[in-house]
């Protein structure tokens, strides 16, 4: 899942995935902003399979809480 995760993250905020920790948020990854972060849900929802509520998409606002949700769901 990292690589899938890492690749998803790059393609989409425009970072390098290997260079990510769970701390990255959108105080961290300038370019992560409402529209990118929508944008980041909606492609790991289709890479994993996975879909995020509304209240979830809302709360997911790191890498870690993102990708613990993501391991919780596969």
């Amino acid at each position: 899942m990292d690589r899938r995760f890492r690749d998803v993250v790059e393609a989409v905020l425009g970072v390098d995935g290997n260079r990510i920790t769970d701390e990255d948020s959108p105080r961290s990854i300038p370019q992560w902003d409402s529209v990118t972060h929508l944008q980041l849900l909606l492609a790991l929802e289709a890479e994993f399979g996975v879909q995020f509520s509304p209240e979830e998409m809302a709360q997911l606002n790191s890498i870690g809480l993102v990708r613990q949700r993501l391991s919780t769901a596969t």
